[in-house]
């Protein structure tokens, strides 16, 4: 029996390096938006306020 090299093509190479590019640029937008909901929250609950109260139009 003679006995074969498996090698890897250079097609599966580049597949399995842009999975995984893919898997983690979806695993990082998915962070993101899993805090932009608490970000959002915090936002919503905070009151803005003017820095200085002698800059608004008083007519």
């Amino acid at each position: 029996m003679v006995k074969k090299k498996k090698y890897f093509s250079f097609f599966g190479i580049l597949a399995a390096t842009v999975n995984k590019k893919l898997e983690s640029l979806n695993c990082m937008i998915l962070s993101v938006l899993s805090k932009a909901s608490a970000i959002t929250k915090i936002l919503l609950h905070k009151q803005l306020k003017p820095m200085k109260l002698y800059s608004t139009n008083n007519i």
